[in-house]
């Protein structure tokens, strides 16, 4: 290799690096984060740490005039099934967005509600004083820091090829 030809494939890969740094890797780590975000939703749960129950879905037993005993919920018929934070329309866990920067990706939900749920918050509510317990689904944490380093290992290796 002639020192030009050296020279050229250098600053191809820095365009290659560049490009990678700045565009590539932002967007796959925005959807891999937003696809394991979306898990967490599903699971009830931040990466393995369970949400606080509802009240809804919480159990009693009744007695029934014939003596036998019955387990029901709290909430009535879907409602005492129905998962943690998914209300009526499921539309909490579908908000969850990504956008990406210049050498950064974003992951949102743009409900007005949102952050209530995902911090916790006493001060909810028309009243502003209702409690919501946080029950996190998106944020920082060891496996998404994980994920990010082998997606850019991963996209590293690939350069100069």
């Amino acid at each position: 290799m002639t020192p030009e030809q050296f020279s050229q494939r250098l600053t191809r890969m820095n365009e290659q690096l560049k490009k990678a740094m700045d565009n590539d890797i932002p967007k796959i780590v925005a959807n891999r984060a937003t696809q394991m975000f979306k898990q967490n939703f599903r699971e009830e749960g931040f990466f393995g740490k369970k949400w606080k129950e509802v009240q809804r879905r919480q159990t009693r037993t009744i007695t029934l005039k014939s003596g036998k005993k019955k387990v029901v919920t709290v909430g009535k018929g879907v409602m005492g099934r129905r998962k943690i934070l998914t209300g009526r329309t499921g539309a909490l866990g579908r908000s969850i967005r990504w956008k990406v920067e210049p050498g950064k990706a974003i992951i949102y939900s743009d409900l007005p509600y949102s952050e209530a749920h995902n911090e916790g918050t006493n001060n909810a509510g028309r009243s502003h004083n209702v409690h919501i317990p946080k029950r996190q689904f998106i944020g920082d944490h060891a496996k998404i820091n994980e994920m990010v380093k082998k997606t850019i290992e991963e996209r590293m290796g690939k350069l100069g090829k």
